[in-house]
């Protein structure tokens, strides 16, 4: 459920597949959930359970030779755009739907200038002059506080600190001051210190510039410092899907308690021999996603399961307001917790 009544993003039952060798792999498998204008939303979950597939699906970045969206609608400010034509979605990325990827090394080009990468995306879309380019260029690089702008407009990737990489990311993808900000893994290759500047930054902007953010990550603890709502993927599928604060105080699916009890605590009490109680892993594997599962993805790593489970896929279901789970044992999950 959105925030606003007219979110900027909706993503109805998305379906992204990718052809291998293997068979078919539903890498996203009806995906639901709406971004509310300035609002920032997580998805979270473990690595290869869809969530950097579903940002690529909202950007039409998925590469056409080994896959495709096969079903679902992503409705941007009332716009679909499944369907729309390559011209006009380059019109978009980059404009009014930006994205940070993962590695800011491997995303920047490296045998162009700073300047020059973040004045030709301001050039392309707002059509300005190569000079006012490159002022807008100095203008991010100050926003996003890179000292000495204006000497750094002249330096290649290289030349910069892993930190300062991400910053130059930043200010790519806000330089056309988009409506929202796909934010995927922004921090993972970064120290703590640099990962909460970052984080700082991101909110701060968005405040500044009033731009919604999806924010991508498997940590929890980013998540409960920066966002408003949080969805939570397993296997392609989202499992629920709650405001922070009530995700955090009572996690109703059996995956969101299994990701709770693997976080590190610090406020339990270690015992006389100054030993702390063991992190607890969920047992089992993930599922193969090129086999078809008819039940709940998770069914076959959860203490709760029934056979129903197995058998028949849970719909996502509003359990209190504005908390939806699929699973088929709500009641007691809430029992157990």
């Amino acid at each position: 459920m959105s925030v606003d009544a007219v979110p900027v993003l909706q993503v109805r039952d998305l379906r992204t597949y990718f052809n291998t060798l293997d068979g078919v792999v539903r890498a996203v498998d009806g995906v639901t959930f709406d971004v509310g204008r300035g609002e920032t939303l997580g998805i979270v979950g473990e690595s290869g359970c869809g969530k950097s597939v579903t940002a690529l699906s909202i950007l039409r970045l998925i590469p056409p030779e080994t896959g495709r969206i096969v079903g679902g609608s992503i409705r941007f400010d009332g716009r679909e755009l499944v369907g729309l034509d390559e011209a006009e979605m380059k019109s978009l990325r980059g404009h009014r739907i930006s994205m940070i990827f993962q590695e800011p090394m491997t995303s920047l080009n490296p045998v162009l200038t700073v300047g020059t990468q973040i004045a030709e995306n301001v050039v392309r879309h707002l059509g300005v002059s190569w000079r006012q380019g490159l002022d807008r260029a100095r203008e991010m690089l100050e926003l996003v506080r890179i000292a000495d702008a204006a000497r750094r407009l002249d330096e290649y990737p290289h030349q910069l600190s892993g930190g300062m990489r991400q910053r130059v990311m930043i200010a790519i993808a806000l330089s056309c001051e988009p409506r929202v900000l796909i934010a995927d893994e922004p921090t993972t290759a970064l120290d703590v210190t640099i990962q909460a500047q970052i984080l700082d930054l991101m909110l701060e902007l968005k405040e500044k510039l009033g731009t919604a953010i999806v924010l991508i990550t498997h940590d929890l603890g980013v998540i409960a410092e920066t966002a408003e709502r949080v969805v939570v993927m397993y296997a392609g599928r989202k499992v629920e899907e709650a405001s922070v604060s009530s995700l955090f105080a009572q996690p109703m699916h059996p995956y969101t308690r299994g990701l709770m009890r693997a976080i590190p605590r610090l406020d339990i009490e270690a015992d006389t021999a100054g030993r702390r109680p063991r992190l607890q892993e969920i047992p089992g594997l993930v599922p193969i996603l090129t086999r078809p599962i008819p039940g709940c993805a998770f069914a076959d790593r959860c203490g709760f399961a029934t056979d129903r489970c197995r058998a028949e896929r849970p719909p996502s279901v509003e359990v209190r307001p504005g908390h939806e789970v699929a699973c088929w044992e709500t009641a007691r999950v809430a029992e157990a917790a």
